[in-house]
């Protein structure tokens, strides 16, 4: 079956029509003709993957890695930097005007500094003949790292990752890998060593205990521009802040200056006792986290004039949302690493009275489809 490659949209997939269906497939560009199988379908969808470029796109150019295309790592190495910020900035808008009914443009737009090296922290697995890598694109099949290791990942890690003796794997396994603040490797999972029990990292002047298991922005050369980004959206001091979903206090610590007092709600409870270990650390009296839910915490709570949610991917669950518009904050700053949901949730927050003061895209994830929107949001 032949297409031609319209766009490239959310999931990394090239859009396109074939015999009266739209047809997704991954690891084209925009222009390309090709010819492609169908892997999966479901009524008037289709699902495909690249058999032959027929035509090549003008934006493809040789990607870096030798496994891309078959390692689920990456999604947009066949095109250049510059096209893959263009092709992130035109989905994300097309979701928010067919999804959310928004119409609007990005008042900045940051890259990655660095395409590759910037992952300060990856996950990766190890298949039935002990070798590492990552999953082929969905799939549980595992990709072996190439020979020069995983481009996302620091020339550090890498290395540190070869000179794992294949003795210390351990079969059908994973192991996580972590970057410190000081260029220090840690890694949980293998055989011949234990990971320390947290490493500290740090943005911004502020220091972070951080766990195995815990989230801290990946990025390590844009996590001080994320953090400033922030720091540089509400427009006026507030007395009350309230973050959900705070982690380990990445946002939390940085904006409580700006406000009388601050409240972190984590669910996780060791991230939650990073985020009070950081608190202490950095000499910040004025915050309170919380361990809990942020759907049923929410409910208890009253009195905030600026928020802040940076919810998973699924993005705010109803009972979050109606509680945030319950709590009328002044300000909510609202951070998405999913356009569909932020769209969604955007146009909820809208519908109840909200403006959408500015809208941000910072690339932290370059050479994936992946991207971080940071938007303001006040009442009108």
């Amino acid at each position: 079956m032949l297409a031609e490659i319209k766009k490239v949209v959310h999931g990394g997939y090239g859009f396109a029509f074939s015999d009266d269906k739209t047809v997704f497939i991954p690891y084209t560009a925009p222009g390309d003709r090709v010819e492609f199988s169908v892997v999966r379908e479901k009524k008037h969808l289709v699902f495909g993957r690249v058999e032959r470029i027929v035509e090549p796109s003008p934006l493809r150019r040789e990607h870096e890695c030798p496994v891309f295309g078959a390692c689920g790592g990456c999604h947009l190495q066949h095109v250049s930097y510059e096209d893959e910020i263009k092709i992130k900035r035109e989905s994300i808008l097309e979701d928010l005007k067919r999804i959310g009914k928004i119409s609007t443009e990005f008042k900045n737009v940051l890259p990655s500094p660095e395409r590759y090296g910037y992952r300060n922290h990856a996950v990766f697995k190890v298949d039935e003949e002990k070798r590492a890598g990552f999953l082929m694109r969905e799939s549980d099949t595992v990709v072996p790292f190439p020979p020069e290791g995983c481009l996302l990942l620091p020339g550090e890690m890498r290395e540190a990752i070869a000179r794992i003796p294949i003795e210390a794997f351990e079969p059908l396994s994973e192991v996580r890998v972590r970057m410190d603040k000081d260029g220090g490797i840690h890694f949980w999972g293998l055989k011949d060593r234990v990971g320390p029990p947290e490493v500290l990292m740090e943005a911004r002047e502020l220091l972070f205990p951080v766990s195995r298991d815990a989230f801290f922005q990946i990025n390590r050369f844009l996590n001080k521009s994320l953090m400033d980004l922030v720091l540089s959206l509400p427009r006026t001091v507030r007395r009350k802040l309230l973050d959900l979903y705070c982690g380990v206090g990445f946002f939390t610590l940085p904006l409580s200056r700006m406000a009388g007092e601050a409240l972190g709600i984590e669910r996780d409870q060791t991230t939650a006792r990073n985020a009070v270990a950081a608190g202490r650390l950095n000499h910040i009296a004025n915050v309170t986290f919380k361990r809990g839910d942020a759907e049923k915490e929410i409910g208890k709570l009253k009195d905030f004039d600026l928020v802040i949610a940076d919810p998973p991917r699924l993005g705010i669950p109803k009972a979050v949302l109606q509680g945030i518009v319950r709590l009328k904050p002044q300000e909510l700053i609202f951070i998405s690493c999913d356009p569909p949901t932020f769209a969604r949730d955007a146009k909820a927050f809208i519908d109840t009275g909200y403006l959408l003061s500015e809208i941000n895209l910072v690339d932290l994830f370059p050479a994936t489809y992946h991207s971080e929107i940071v938007a303001l949001f006040r009442r009108g």
